[in-house]
């Protein structure tokens, strides 16, 4: 059955402690399931994109999207 449910990977700029974190960058492509999503997280921390954020930490997660991720102009994560 197609649910039309796809992961995003998210960067997120975070304080040292984890406590407050914020979104940075969405990655313009998408994984059809979880695993291959965390399977991306790696090379995502590696990226361009990471290396530029200014937080202490850098910290990925990946988000079940539907149309919440359908409009495209975010910043790219780069793998």
């Amino acid at each position: 059955m197609m649910t039309g449910l796809a992961y995003a990977l998210i960067l997120m700029g975070c304080s040292d402690d984890m406590s407050q974190c914020r979104e940075v960058a969405t990655d313009t492509r998408f994984s059809a399931t979880l695993r291959e999503c965390e399977k991306a997280q790696p090379d995502a921390l590696r990226s361009e994109t990471a290396m530029e954020i200014d937080y202490p930490v850098v910290a990925t997660k990946c988000v079940a999207s539907g149309d919440k991720f359908a409009k495209t102009g975010t910043s790219s994560v780069g793998r």
